[in-house]
């Protein structure tokens, strides 16, 4: 069965959420330079590059879009934009900005809050911020003005997320099928992201897309050898040998929305090492699995995750903290942290991925998908995690 996208009616609801945000402010119009956060409120995706753009939404009207010329017939065929004002190109012999203000002083707005001060310096972009350029308008800048928005999923976004999951398993079993020694990280990682995008793209609905410019739907990847036990090590063309431990990474945007799932495999017969560190990861993720659910504080996930690998002895080879939020962005705020301050929510959704990382030996993580609901957690990806199923033995 085809997977639609939003619909329309989703995108008014969010500016709708918005506006009701500016009257409780006092303020008469919200600027938003994210391009994502753009996107989340309006269908409009596009590329950020040194040129500036942004979506103007006032209290009463709109919203209008302010682009290069490069974005001008995009914008026009965007549905809920009701007006797109144009510049030509940067760079040029005005810094675009200005015409941005020139457009809302014509408005006659005295009082703004945006998202940043201005477009900041991607790709190399130079100019005046806001209220340089309308130093007689009340400027308030409010980095989460539309992000904290997105923190709690509506159901339409739960939905996506749950398909994303079924996909991300279909993919990783592909990858798990195909893994032997003598393979190779970027080639085989290529092969099964084309191979398991085709199947994906046959099941999504005609004109799926929209939202990325040529990446793959289904994006699979995998890291071996030593070279795991660096949380972020990048891909390289490396021949896979028996007793690698191999840490894998699945992505599936359904219109935009993806989990996250990641797992440890061994190829080959483990070593008692390698089944212990296994083992420790394993029973910590559980542990902080247990303890998700609404109205738990986040630092305390965290504690109980940290818990069980300090009584291992396995302290000195933590790296990172126990998870993030996650759905619309890759990383997203608020963080399951030490040192994290809020509680979990229904709505919210988190990957949850404890790590340890040996050097000289590898590293051992999972990274799943949780929901939180009104009545506990519920896995949005269900990749098996003991390490009988993810032992690869060719």
């Amino acid at each position: 069965m085809a997977v639609k996208g939003l619909k329309q009616e989703v995108f008014r609801a969010r500016l709708t959420r918005l506006r009701d945000h500016l009257s409780t402010e006092r303020a008469e119009a919200a600027v938003i330079f994210s391009p994502r956060a753009i996107a989340w409120l309006s269908g409009y995706f596009a590329l950020p590059t040194e040129r500036p753009f942004a979506l103007v939404v006032p209290r009463r009207g709109g919203p209008f879009a302010f682009v290069p010329g490069v974005e001008w017939d995009a914008a026009t065929s965007c549905p809920v934009i009701e007006e797109v004002w144009r510049y030509y190109e940067y760079p040029g012999p005005v810094p675009p900005l200005s015409y941005l203000a020139h457009r809302l002083g014509k408005l006659g707005l005295k009082s703004l809050i945006v998202d940043a001060p201005g477009w900041g310096h991607r790709w190399g972009y130079q100019g005046p911020g806001l209220a340089e350029l309308l130093p007689q308008v009340e400027i308030r800048v409010d980095p989460k003005l539309v992000a904290r928005n997105w923190r709690r999923k509506s159901p339409e976004e739960i939905e996506l997320l749950r398909i994303s999951g079924e996909w991300a398993d279909r993919a990783h079993r592909m990858l798990q099928a195909a893994l032997r020694p003598g393979a190779r990280e970027l080639t085989l990682s290529l092969s099964v992201t084309a191979r398991a995008s085709a199947e994906f793209m046959r099941e999504m609905e005609e004109g799926y897309g929209g939202f990325s410019r040529g990446a793959a739907p289904v994006q699979v990847g995998f890291i071996s050898g030593e070279r795991t036990a660096l949380p972020h090590a990048m891909s390289r063309d490396r021949g896979l040998k028996r007793g690698d431990v191999i840490i894998t990474g699945v992505a599936v945007y359904v219109w935009g929305y993806s989990v996250e799932l990641e797992r440890t495999l061994i190829l080959g017969k483990p070593t008692p090492e390698q089944a212990r560190y296994f083992a420790a990861m394993l029973r910590a993720q559980q542990e902080g699995l247990s303890a998700c659910g609404p109205g738990v504080p986040l630092r305390e996930v965290d504690r109980r995750v940290r818990e069980v690998l300090l009584a291992e002895g396995l302290g000195r080879y933590l790296r990172h903290h126990t998870g993030h939020h996650l759905g619309w962005e890759g990383h997203e705020p608020p963080y399951i942290d030490a040192f994290a301050a809020g509680e979990m929510r229904p709505g919210q959704v988190f990957s949850l991925e404890p790590g340890v990382y040996i050097p000289g030996r590898g590293g051992f993580r999972h990274s799943d998908t949780i929901l939180i609901t009104a009545a506990g957690a519920e896995l949005l990806t269900h990749y098996p995690r003991d390490l009988s199923s993810l032992t690869v033995e060719r």
